[in-house]
């Protein structure tokens, strides 16, 4: 079907078109590419030292005027959506929403590739690669060929999240780390008791995202699954419903426990930053689960926040949630593809060329360096033996000027990338100053009794249609089943999964059923190690 987007795209080439001429009168084109905003105090994507960066080393030598066009981090996927819906996209755009691309390509909405790569993209197919391409690749004319209908950004480190726990509050409790759930338990409880974050201790933090509401949850949850009862079928059948498989009722029943007992986070539902921001840094938290480097992060740096609030305030990984039917602490990993990077279609060809030529600029080894790192004796003050940058500084120990973020800028790839993948993993804990070893710990427990994230080589028209119908659903239901009385927990833990169901989740899941047995499938089932 090409439908939705498609039925304005003549419309507003002409549009394009026009507003062209009059670029083409001074022989400059205006490229508008889309940038990730974090709200990091000082630092402007729009008038940026990368942005300026980009525009004197490739902009100006190729009369492309370059525009960053910020779009807040944890809203991406719905501003991107409507962006999109609304002929307002940037030319050169990037997005985490699986849904949208699926639709895109089925209403042709965005360029399709394999040209403008082959004629202006050496480095991009260099520093991406044969097999990680194809991750972009759909077969839309059933020929047996894959078109190259968006660029997935090479992902450096699959690591994806991390717990984070109060060793302070543990050492005050006189306790080790937890091992398992009961004694994470234990301590959460013990927590509250002794008021160790003063009387607005809030044991455990927990968040959900509009986009993805299970996100956080279903790592939780994931310890309660009976994998004795779960086939390997089942598990890609069900892949963004972990909710419905066997055992995971009752980590919603735990997590309804906790909330009624005043240990989880009264408004977890609500999405405010700001205000979580400030409880992790004021100490008021006693566990959190974000990146695997988050607590120690240059532009958002929880610990050192927390040290200049809180008295010997310490963040440290714990690894507590233990499956039992698997005698493993399940963590999911990203597959080696990243965000998904695509040119709309409102784009003229002149801008598709000039977003390519962008990108593959970006993909050069020094241009790539400057973008992720910045200067040298500002933004980091020297480099080891293999070149990686050494005492990089937080964003508040610079200028607001020289303030940048890599990832959300140099976005082709998801990590910082110094040449090899030796290079690569040596670096990760180099930024982290007086922290090396707490990343390191951090990674390794995120990498504990890893399985890959479930993706499909085939699109899944369902979850096209549906999938934005059911994350909206899901988020009803996790605020319903954690907030209920434990006594109405399973009336309205069963009620909402019929609804996920009948909105369109029982569609997604036999299409990939489907996908399943066709073989059209990527990732990995823990039950088979």
């Amino acid at each position: 079907m090409r439908k939705t987007l498609a039925i304005v795209l003549a419309a507003i080439m002409l549009l394009s078109c026009a507003s062209l001429t009059a670029f083409a009168e001074e022989g400059w084109i205006t490229l508008r590419v889309e940038a990730f905003d974090r709200n990091i105090a000082g630092f402007n994507v729009e008038d940026c030292m990368q942005l300026h960066y980009a525009q004197e080393h490739f902009g100006d030598p190729n009369h492309i005027k370059l525009v960053f066009v910020p779009f807040s981090r944890w809203d991406e996927p719905t501003l991107i959506t409507n962006a999109m819906f609304g002929q307002t996209a940037p030319d050169l755009c990037m997005t985490y929403n699986g849904e949208l691309i699926n639709q895109a390509i089925d209403d042709e909405a965005i360029w399709v590739l394999d040209d403008l790569l082959n004629e202006y993209g050496p480095n991009i197919k260099a520093f991406l690669g044969d097999e990680l391409l194809t991750y972009g690749q759909v077969d839309t004319d059933e020929d047996g060929v894959g078109e190259q209908w968006y660029l997935p950004a090479r992902r450096l480190s699959v690591t994806n999240v991390g717990n984070f726990i109060r060793q302070d509050w543990l050492d005050k409790l006189g306790m080790e780390k937890p091992t398992d759930l009961e004694s994470f338990e234990k301590y959460l409880y013990a927590a509250k008791e002794a008021n160790l974050g003063g009387q607005q201790t809030i044991p455990m933090h927990l968040d959900l995202y509009e986009s993805n509401p299970l996100y956080n949850v279903v790592r939780l949850t994931d310890a309660f699954l009976d994998f004795s009862q779960i086939t390997e079928e089942d598990w890609y059948a069900y892949a963004r419903n972990h909710e419905m498989l066997p055992g995971s009722k009752e980590g919603y029943r735990w997590l309804n426990k906790l909330y009624n007992d005043g240990i989880l986070y009264e408004n977890f539902a609500i999405n405010d930053d700001a205000a979580q921001d400030s409880a992790l840094v004021q100490g008021y938290f006693g566990f959190f689960t974000m990146q695997p480097d988050q607590p120690w992060r240059t532009d958002k740096n929880y610990q050192i926040e927390l040290e200049k609030n809180v008295e010997g305030g310490k963040w440290t990984t714990v690894n507590c949630f233990l499956n039992e039917s698997l005698n493993k602490r399940l963590h999911d990993v990203y597959a080696a593809n990243g965000m998904s990077i695509f040119i709309p279609k409102t784009a003229s060809e002149e801008l598709a060329v000039a977003a390519i030529k962008y990108l593959d600029w970006m993909c050069v080894p020094e241009n790539m360096f400057f973008m992720q790192n910045g200067i040298e004796g500002i933004n980091y003050l020297g480099v080891n033996e293999d070149g990686i940058p050494i005492d990089v500084q937080s964003a508040d120990a610079v200028a607001d000027e020289y303030k940048m973020h890599a990832g959300d800028i140099c976005f082709i790839s998801n990590g910082l990338f110094y040449g090899s993948d030796e290079k690569n993993a040596a670096a990760i804990a180099i930024p982290f100053k007086g922290y090396e070893d707490e990343v390191v710990a951090s990674n390794a427990d995120a990498l504990c009794d890893k399985w890959t994230q479930i993706s499909f080589t085939v699109p899944i028209q369902a979850e096209t249609d549906f999938g934005s119908m059911v994350k909206s659903k899901q988020g009803e239901f996790l605020t319903a089943v954690l907030r209920c009385a434990p006594d109405q927990f399973d009336a309205v833990y069963d009620d909402y999964i019929e609804q996920i169901l009948n909105v369109g989740a029982r569609d997604m899941i036999e299409e990939f059923r489907e996908a399943y047995k066709a073989g059209n499938i990527r990732g990995t089932f823990p039950g088979n190690e």
